[in-house]
């Protein structure tokens, strides 16, 4: 299922708990309504996925156009083989990761924290967190988010 999918699946809590899963809770509507806000990480509502990854948009919207979202993988977690339609730029928060092209071994780097990593538009590629502790990954989109599982050849 695609994050796009999986998203409008859940619009209705999506709006309804808007201003706890952006950052500070505030999608401002104009430069006079912007206030300054803080989302301590013990206190995120993460929306999980289908696939069990924790997802929490701390700016933006990944259905419309530019955001900043942190994904939240269990220790040993690892995605399937996908692509996105857009290029992203992501930055390992917590843990350590690895995002990885198949068949390629000098993709797979670990990446501690503080690491960060580009992916083109289009490049199947797996995400993954490795065993020790959970891992958070912050993904910067320019375009809408989309998340297209390659189906095995």
């Amino acid at each position: 299922m695609s994050l796009k999918t999986m998203l409008k699946r859940s619009r209705p809590f999506v709006v309804c708990g808007l201003a706890t899963m952006t950052a500070g809770g505030a999608l401002a509507a104009s430069n006079a309504e912007k206030q300054a806000t803080r989302a301590p990480v013990g206190e995120i509502n993460w929306i999980k996925t289908p696939g069990g990854v924790g997802v929490f948009v701390a700016f933006g919207d990944p259905l419309k156009g530019p955001h900043l979202t942190l994904f939240k993988y269990a220790p040993g977690q690892k995605s399937p083989l996908h692509t996105h339609s857009a290029d992203y730029t992501g930055v390992i928060v917590a843990g350590i990761g690895r995002h990885y092209l198949p068949g390629k071994p000098e993709t797979q780097t670990d990446l501690a924290a503080g690491s960060t990593w580009f992916m083109p538009a289009d490049v199947e590629h797996i995400s993954e967190c490795l065993p020790g502790a959970e891992c958070i990954f912050a993904i910067y989109q320019q375009a809408p988010s989309d998340y297209k599982e390659v189906k095995k050849r």
